[in-house]
């Protein structure tokens, strides 16, 4: 299947499958050790990190089983099996401590478990020698064979030694670099200038391998032992010797040359090897000029890298360089060259393939490897790699033979029912191509590219293809490739994705191995490891998995869960990643739910109906509207925390005491263990009490109209004494019992009407009552005539005199006068109010200058108290004035003043003028001053000189009124 993302690593295959596995596992530097496990998805981040109580400055060797278990290492002085003991016989061997490649391991070509270790000395001053081991010894943990261990095949040569399969064969090359008169008994003279290779042989079919003991003749050089290399190389001991893959290639590294008394020569020179005869050629390329200690070719041969490095160790000023060139098109190799990393406090040290197809890189002093992905005319290194600790690097790592890396061809995503992608060296040298690839399919193409095939099986298949070179040039190359089961994330058990934090933490433990049997479906638990992580990009490259036991945050987490086939050796892992959703929910609860009240209705028995599920929102509200819960209730706690006895809420609940309590369960929707319950108080409450106001009779007042407006809040305390209660009032019962349509404080009746009261409690229970309201009808009433004053003999000219009975009779308006009261008032208040009636006989002062004035009548009915009034006029008319004729101001209280009864009272705007016999003015007065005449001139020249005489005297009253004629007679004053 494909996977959700594909990562483009390129993996790169040997021809021989399981010799590769042999490189599984490095022992190097301080207490160093890493297993590039057979399954690397299987480690955390990179191989496997193992402290190994091992210290080897620079070279080492490390082999492992076809399966890639570890078997032995060495360096180069002591071999240890894979106990980290040291093997019988397995001390004292010729290697030095501190050679670049002080050993290299080489499995015996036709004898199982019988395996060659190649040791060089120090500073060009060992010998290149061989000791055998045999794994079947020692219960399977090897010793050093006594009869072979240490045999010499070059007396002195440089720090280098390399190796590689022979083509065609199991058999291998083993080479170093000496003096070209250098044999097994002499070191030769002069400096070291020459290439030796000798061939581990083995006869097919007789278990029998062994070391040739002479050096392959070289035919280039008259089938001499040595292959001269130029002059400029002399010396060159220290740095790495180094041989391509696919055998063809060889690089000689000098770091410090001059060891021997040499030229002191540094750089790094490129030759050709046949690996099917063990021939040296070519002129000898120089690459470099500068210290070079470590090389290293990329798997496919394509690439060249090596360093340029100085130094022992780093300083915080030292440098080294890292280097890449192509080697497709030998005129351009030097134009290729791409200097790619310049690393600041970088040491020399050793460049090495590993089985995942990266070059990795010595980091002296540190707990990290670099690595560089080779196959690629823009590598990147990277320098944090492989974290190593707790062991440290130094400046060297295992040698291995190079064939166990080599790959004709390129291979990228292995995977059952995925595109794999196939991609030749030296592409850009390709002009055709035609392939098979061992699955039936072939294909033609026409010059460069990547070529596709999708593996509908897995399984190992044998794919060939026939490569024609733009020169014309036409190679065949073989490879065994594997093709993985692909992983498929089978969908998990959705009733296990949801927990409850019951213990309300926050968070929940969930075991994540109870998903694995779920996503590996039929897959074979076997073949597939199953890992979860927290984020799709750590799924993606099996980083930061979870733990087993993951706490799990209250809501919603999303998991990432990655199947991967872990006998698939590349990265990818035919693996495939999916995604799954875990909720913790919190424990549903509640607490302090409010009571849920029902007032009792007019049965007053206690007992009512509960709509417990319109009920639910109350409950909701309080618990906080927790989401994915659903409620039940129950009779009993037990009940609720067993979900048994669910109240039916479809229907009224009846109580049957109150308070009753009931139960309610908030069950998680998601998780059947996650529930909480609560009580809830279920309580009738009382009616209040309400005491039924009087009825109220009132009289139609002004205007008569059969209506009056009533305070109805005037009757709150009466309905109830206590104040606690709210009181409204309705025109009818449905209203008061639904407390709509409550009337107006001031509310008008006409007529009878029955108001309706309401007395509600502040929890909302009421009760109610009645009472009437009636507006007795005021009695009709006459309006009476006009009434003027009475002028007869017996009045006093000095006041006016009406007779009000004389209204009666009309006042009453036929009403009988023995069912009302009739009176009169000076005003309509107090009419209105019955106060200050007037006698029947009304007598007041005449009143100046007022023609008229109002009376008010106010008609009775003697059993309602209702009354009407009315209004009349009274006319105050003038009455006759008597002028007397005479008087006598003798002081003997008897007509002692001229007196006029009715003038001052009658009128208001009058003069009196009074003269003598001779005309002139002896007195005079007004109504605005008026005194009685009482003999006393006031005017005149006898103004003020006591009586008058006797005798006859005139006057005149002028009246100033238009309609009254003024008056004019005389006096007489006698004494």
């Amino acid at each position: 299947m494909k996977k959700l993302f594909l990562l483009t690593l390129t993996f790169l295959l040997s021809f021989q499958i399981n010799a590769q596995l042999e490189s599984s596992w490095w022992v190097f530097g301080d207490n160093a050790a890493i297993e590039f496990n057979p399954n690397p998805q299987n480690r955390s981040t990179e191989p496997f990190i193992a402290g190994s109580g091992f210290m080897q400055d620079e070279g080492v060797g490390t082999i492992s089983d076809d399966n890639g278990n570890l078997l032995f290492y060495t360096n180069g002085s002591t071999v240890w099996n894979r106990n980290g003991a040291i093997m019988s016989n397995g001390t004292g061997l010729l290697g030095g401590g501190s050679a670049t490649q002080a050993a290299i391991i080489l499995k015996a070509p036709e004898t199982p478990d019988v395996y060659f270790i190649f040791t060089v000395g120090n500073a060009g001053n060992g010998p290149l020698a061989y000791s055998r081991i045999e794994m079947q010894l020692s219960g399977g943990l090897g010793d050093v064979v006594p009869g072979v261990k240490n045999v010499i095949l070059m007396d002195e040569c440089a720090e280098k030694v390399a190796g590689t399969i022979k083509t065609g064969s199991n058999n291998a090359y083993v080479m170093t670099y000496a003096r070209q008169n250098g044999t097994s008994t002499n070191a030769g003279t002069g400096n070291f200038n020459s290439l030796f290779a000798w061939e581990v042989r083995g006869i097919p079919g007789t278990g029998i391998s062994f070391v040739n003991a002479s050096p392959v003749p070289q035919a280039s050089n008259g089938n001499s032992a040595n292959f001269p290399a130029l002059a400029s190389e002399n010396d060159g001991d220290r740095g790495m010797l180094r041989v391509s893959p696919d055998g063809t290639k060889l690089v000689v590294a000098h770091q410090n040359a001059g060891f021997g008394g040499g030229t002191n020569q540094t750089g790094a020179w490129l030759y050709d090897f046949n690996p099917g005869n063990g021939q040296f050629s070519g002129a000898g390329l120089q690459l470099d000029s500068g210290p070079v200690y470590g090389v290293e070719f990329s798997p496919s041969s394509q690439y060249l890298y090596h360093d340029i490095s100085s130094s022992f160790s780093p300083t915080t000023t030292s440098n080294r360089k890292l280097v890449q060139y192509d080697l497709c098109e030998e005129t351009n190799i030097i134009a290729s060259r791409n200097e790619f990393a310049d690393i600041t406090g970088g040491s020399r040290g050793t460049l090495q393939l590993g089985r995942d197809g990266k070059i990795y890189v010595t980091r002296f002093g540190t707990s990290f490897l670099g690595s560089i992905d080779p196959e690629t005319a823009t590598p990147v290194y990277n320098p944090t790699a492989i974290d190593i600790s707790p062991g440290v690097s130094q400046q060297g790592l295992p040698v291995f033979i190079q064939s166990n890396f080599a790959s004709s061809f390129t291979v990228n995503d292995q995977c059952q029912g995925d595109a794999t992608d196939f991609q030749l060296a030296c592409l850009p040298q390709v002009a055709a191509s035609v392939w098979n690839f061992g699955d039936g399919n072939t294909l033609s193409v026409t010059g460069p590219g990547i070529v596709q095939n999708t593996y509908a099986a897995a399984g190992t298949y044998t794919v060939s293809v026939n490569v024609t070179n733009v020169s014309g040039d036409v190679r065949d190359f073989t490879q065994d490739i594997t093709i993985y089961e692909n992983g498929i994330v089978d969908p998990v058990d959705t009733t296990l994705l949801d927990y409850c934090d019951d213990d309300n933490s926050g968070s929940e433990i969930v075991d994540l191995t109870q998903f694995t049997a779920d996503v590996l479906g039929t897959q074979d638990a076997a073949t597939f490891n199953i890992s979860y992580h927290s984020t799709q990009t750590d799924a993606e490259m099996d980083t930061n998995p979870l733990p087993d036991n993951y706490d799990v945050s209250v809501g919603t987490v999303q998991v990432w869960v990655r199947i991967a086939n872990n006998t698939s050796p590349i990265d990818d892992g035919c693996s495939a990643v999916a995604s799954f959703d875990l909720t913790v929910s919190t424990t549903p609860s509640v607490s302090n739910i409010p009571d849920f009240e029902l007032c009792d209705d007019s049965s007053e028995d206690g007992i009512e109906d509960f709509d417990l599920a319109g009920y639910l929102s109350v409950i909701e509200n309080t618990a906080g509207n927790p989401v994915d819960v659903s409620y039940t209730y129950h009779p009993t706690q037990m009940d609720a925390d067993m979900n048994t006895a669910a109240i039916d809420t479809t229907v009224p609940f009846t109580n049957t005491t109150s308070p009753q309590i009931v139960f309610v369960r908030l069950q998680n929707t998601n998780e059947a263990d996650c529930f909480g319950t609560a009580p809830i108080n279920l309580i009738v409450q009382d009616l209040p009490s309400i005491s039924t106001p009087m009825n109220i009779e009132v009289c139609d007042d002004a205007p008569l109209d059969g209506s009056s407006d009533f305070i109805l809040s005037d009757q709150d305390n009466n309905v109830d004494p206590t104040g606690l209660n709210t009181v409204s009032y309705y025109n009818s019962l449905s209203d008061a019992d639904s407390g709509n349509n409550p009337l107006p404080n001031t509310y008008n009746v006409t007529g009878s009407e029955e108001i309706f009261v309401r007395s509600e409690t502040p929890d909302g229970c009421f009760n109610t009552t009645s009472f009437m309201i009636t507006v007795q009808a005021a009695p009709s009433i006459g309006n009476a005539p006009d009434l003027t004053n009475i002028c007869d003999d017996s009045v006093d000219l000095n006041q006016n005199l009406f007779e009000l009975s004389v209204q009666d009779d009309i006042i009453l308006n036929g009403n009988s006068a023995t069912d009302f009261t009739i009176s009169y008032y000076t005003t309509d208040a107090d009419a209105q109010a019955g106060v200050n009636a007037l006698p029947t006989t009304y007598v007041v002062p005449f009143q100046a200058g007022t023609t008229s004035d109002l009376l008010f009548a106010r008609l009775e009915d003697n059993v309602t108290g209702c009354f009407n009034t009315s209004q009349f006029t009274i006319i105050f008319e003038r009455c006759e004035i008597i002028f007397p004729e005479g008087f006598s101001p003798n002081n003997d209280g008897i007509n002692d003043t001229f007196s006029i009864p009715g003038l001052a009272e009658q009128y208001d705007n009058f003069s009196l003028q009074i003269f003598n016999r001779n005309g002139s003015v002896v007195y005079e007065t007004a109504a605005s001053n008026y005194v009685e005449f009482a003999g006393i001139p006031n005017s005149g020249v006898l103004s003020g000189d006591g009586l008058l005489p006797t005798g006859v005297y005139f006057y005149v009253i002028k009246y100033n009124d238009a309609d009254i004629e003024d008056t004019a007679s005389w006096v007489y004053i006698n004494y």
